[in-house]
């Protein structure tokens, strides 16, 4: 149990004010016995409870003692009975105005307790809402660029060259979309396995049997990702490799996955 949520839950101020149910007070008893921060939790309390009712109660006027004597030299024995009887009256008034203060003090720990779970609760809704927010702008700017990925793939400068997979993986597919005048190049992946961590693909253009890195890429956990590669000049097919993470200088031909023509 952690101790310190335990305290700040408001089971102290509960217990004390005689607030807290049969169960609860129950188990804050044995928490008190098992726990010495509970105990010297609810000591705490008590006492400010303590010196907040002293501090709060009405003390008598100063003049009331003196005026008390110059009766008691100017009146008889049934006045001065009354007299006696005077701070017996004035005691019982302090004690209603402390027992007054102290509820007053359990009222505003009670709305305070309340207004502090209250808060609690708002919190956890508003980090919810947050959450949900956040969710919200990325699935946004995620929609906002498959947007503009669709739009620049279906330009009039587009070829495209759908490659298909080898002997290493049939089914494996990728397409690629060429812009003859940006020399732009945008692939999509359409079907690749995913590859250790130690390992990447790569994107290669062929001209005229050579090969042009085109650069790796990681394979992306949202569907249909259009990925921009490296700039093509010129092009004739295009092809995938597996490669070590960081990707080679030239292509490992026994470990084509795909390749197209354009």
């Amino acid at each position: 149990m952690n101790i310190q949520e335990y305290i700040s839950s408001g089971i102290v101020e509960s217990y004390v004010l005689g607030l807290a149910s049969a169960e609860e007070r129950a188990e804050f008893e044995t928490n008190c016995i098992a726990y010495p921060e509970v105990r010297t939790a609810r000591e705490a309390f008590e006492l400010l409870l303590e010196k907040q009712a002293m501090e709060s109660a009405v003390a008598p006027p100063a003049a009331l003692k003196q005026k008390i004597f110059d009766n008691l030299s100017t009146v008889g024995e049934e006045k001065k009975v009354i007299a006696e009887q005077t701070p017996l009256r004035t005691m019982n008034w302090l004690k209603i105005a402390a027992a007054a203060c102290f509820i007053l003090l359990a009222g505003s720990l009670w709305w305070n307790m309340s207004l502090k779970n209250e808060n609690r609760k708002l919190q956890a809704l508003q980090e919810k809402i947050e959450t949900l927010q956040a969710q919200l702008d990325s699935s946004s700017s995620h929609f906002a660029q498959m947007k503009a990925d669709a739009e620049a793939i279906q330009k009039s400068s587009i070829k495209m060259a759908k490659m298909d997979g080898t002997a290493n993986s049939p089914q494996s597919f990728a397409t690629v979309y060429w812009d003859t005048t940006s020399h732009d190049v945008y692939l999509l992946v359409n079907n690749l396995p995913k590859p250790a961590s130690e390992h990447q693909y790569q994107l290669w253009a062929l001209l005229d049997g050579k090969p042009i890195d085109m650069g790796v890429l990681e394979i992306s956990e949202k569907p249909l990702q259009l990925y921009r590669m490296k700039n093509a000049q010129a092009a004739q097919a295009f092809a995938i490799t597996l490669e070590k993470k960081g990707g080679s200088p030239t292509p490992s031909m026994d470990k084509m996955y795909v390749i197209g023509k354009l």
